[in-house]
């Protein structure tokens, strides 16, 4: 019916006319014998004029105008049908047909044709203008990969921190006067850390990741006498791997939900079992983090926040004796590391169809580390992170994202800087209901 329509729509509205060809029809009832009279008026009757060339162009162009919709509207047929809803096709099509194609009440059937076509071009600028996007928010952990989607993200990291510690050996008089040894250090921390994820997007949105940290760590040391002595370390770190679900798609008020749990390894050297000229990439304890991320769109911002609690589980490490009588003595000690609360909030702002950037911020609070039972002064710590990013959709499936951190608080590195290449392929298409 969508065809027809069309089709006589066309023939009333384009420029021009076609001429039915009546030989078929003549041909289908058998010519009856004319009387003379009619014979002599048919041999009389001149043969028709050949088509100017400039008509027989315009017919063909609008013949060619012709197919090009009727293939346009079977795409989009096929479009509705794939997406499974043939009802609204069906009854699209009942509608248009409805309407009548000549005269001024054939302007509503034009314009519903232009608008149909308008749409599947908006669709597809859209989704282009919302691939950087969502990118940026998979990375971020604000959104799942899709079923079958595979994506691997090489990102190398950037971390400079820099403290001063002040060492007194001996014991106080008054609050104002110490007696003893006073020992000034100054220590500055780079690490390079390339981490190379992997991500896969499950089913019945499910999504696991993988990450394995590779890095180097160049620890410097400026005593109050000008000396300085640096120590390196080349290695694997602490292995990751996580889960996630999607608990509710964004509705009206409702954000998108998506719960994470992830476990980390001891698999980098720890400081615990290395000498003390070297520098551990690990730091010797299980652990065990849940996280839950809502995401809000507001077109073209798209708000989110995580929150998110890490359990340290106890261990057991040989640690120096510290006793007088035995200097080089050793001993086991039972360390319950604390726990960990954060919560970050940010927002990604898509500029362009290849372009976003982000704004963030990182906050965490790390309760006190016992050992033996007794806490052990100065492991209480508070991390706060300003975080600036920006990604970028350089080839389809193919971004670079860019991430840049300010250490606010004194426990928190005062430099980060990463680069990451994710690259997205699929392994399978996804089922369509």
């Amino acid at each position: 019916m969508v065809r027809q329509t069309l089709l006589l729509f066309l023939l009333i509205f384009l420029p021009g006319s076609i001429i039915l060809p009546a030989a078929p029809a003549l041909a289908q009832t058998a010519p009856a014998p004319n009387p003379p009279a009619q014979r002599q008026s048919l041999a009389a009757t001149p043969t028709r004029a050949p088509l100017d060339p400039r008509i027989e162009q315009a017919l063909r162009e609008r013949d060619a105008i012709i197919r090009n919709l009727l293939e346009r509207v079977q795409q989009l047929e096929d479009r509705l049908n794939a997406a499974g809803t043939p009802s609204t096709s069906v009854a699209g099509g009942a509608r248009f047909a409805a309407e009548p194609a000549a005269g001024p009440a054939g302007a509503p059937a034009a314009s519903r044709v232009a608008a149909v076509v308008n749409n599947a071009t908006y669709d597809e600028t859209e989704r282009r203008a919302t691939e950087s996007l969502n990118q940026a928010l998979v990375v971020r952990g604000g959104l799942l990969l899709p079923p079958g989607t595979l994506e691997t993200d090489n990102t190398v990291s950037y971390f400079s921190a820099s403290s001063d510690h002040v060492t007194i050996d001996g014991f106080a008089l008054l609050p104002i006067l110490v007696v003893g040894d006073i020992t000034s250090q100054r220590v500055r921390k780079d690490i390079l850390l390339p981490t190379f994820t992997t991500r896969l997007g499950l089913p019945h949105r499910f999504q696991m990741d993988f990450t394995i940290p590779y890095g180097y760590v160049l620890n410097r040391t400026v005593d109050a006498l000008g000396k300085e002595t640096s120590d390196s370390q080349f290695g694997l770190g602490d292995i990751q791997a996580g889960v996630s679900r999607q608990l509710t798609m964004e509705r009206g008020h409702l954000p998108d939900l998506l719960a994470n749990l992830r476990f980390k390894s001891v698999t980098g050297a720890n400081s615990y079992s290395l000498a003390s000229s070297q520098i551990s990439l690990g730091s010797g304890f299980y652990a065990v983090q849940g996280n839950l991320t809502a995401a809000k769109s507001s077109d073209p911002v798209v708000f989110f926040g995580n929150l998110s609690f890490t359990k340290n589980l106890p261990a057991r490490h040989t640690i120096p004796s510290n006793d007088p009588n035995n200097p080089g003595g050793t001993m086991v000690g039972h360390f319950r590391p604390g726990s960990s609360i954060g919560f970050q909030l940010g927002s990604i702002l898509a500029l362009n169809t290849e372009t976003s950037m982000t704004l963030g911020w990182d906050q965490r609070f790390t309760r006190a580390t016992q050992l033996d039972g007794t806490t052990l002064p100065g492991s209480y710590l508070v991390e706060g992170t300003l975080r600036f990013g920006t990604s970028y959709l350089y080839a389809p499936g193919r971004t670079i994202d860019l991430s840049f951190g300010v250490g606010l608080t004194p426990d928190t590195p005062n430099l980060q800087f990463s680069v990451g290449l994710p690259f997205r392929t699929s392994l399978w298409k996804p089922r369509v209901r």
